[in-house]
């Protein structure tokens, strides 16, 4: 267990930290058919999934490897997600917010978290409809259903909302 936590901590260095390139040649990647973006995929990741900034300041995505391999249509709701974070402008509007504040760079962003995630959620869901994946939208609409009314995530919707949102988002045309 010590190597793995090792590897992903050097690894995690690397691209967050460090030159992005040795990121490029260590971490695992995953085609990403939903955005042109770099995707990562780890073994241990405290999120599901992430969207960022490499050190050179090019977007990134993060996903758990072990989602994408037990849950392949939510880890596709996921990935669809983080590449909406991105083309809405969420990681540079967060990158941004850092450069204003002292020591609690959170506080401006967090009252957006919630509508951030709902925009990012009706992105996804329109980007599965075009690849014609309703079984990756619904996998995303039952994950949030079991969170039910409990928050998503610190500042997030809760599972209801943003189910009931993922629900509006569908009917759309």
């Amino acid at each position: 267990r010590f190597p793995i936590v090792v590897a992903v901590a050097i690894a995690g260095l690397g691209l967050f930290c460090g030159s992005s390139q040795a990121a490029k040649m260590w971490l695992p990647k995953t085609d990403n058919p939903y955005c042109d973006i770099t995707t990562y995929t780890l073994r241990e990741v405290p999120e599901q999934a992430m969207s960022m900034l490499d050190s050179n300041g090019k977007p990134v995505i993060v996903v758990s490897a072990m989602t994408l391999n037990d849950k392949p249509s939510y880890g596709r709701f996921l990935m669809a997600h983080e590449c909406c974070h991105h083309t809405l402008g969420h990681v540079g509007r967060y990158r941004e917010g850092l450069g204003h504040v002292g020591p609690q760079p959170f506080f401006f962003i967090a009252p957006a978290l919630k509508q951030m995630e709902l925009d990012a959620d009706c992105g996804a869901v329109k980007v599965l409809k075009s690849k014609h994946e309703p079984d990756s939208i619904e996998a995303g609409r039952e994950a949030m259903i079991s969170f039910g009314t409990m928050p998503t995530g610190a500042y997030y919707p809760t599972g209801t909302e943003r189910a009931d949102n993922i629900d509006t988002c569908e009917a759309q045309d």
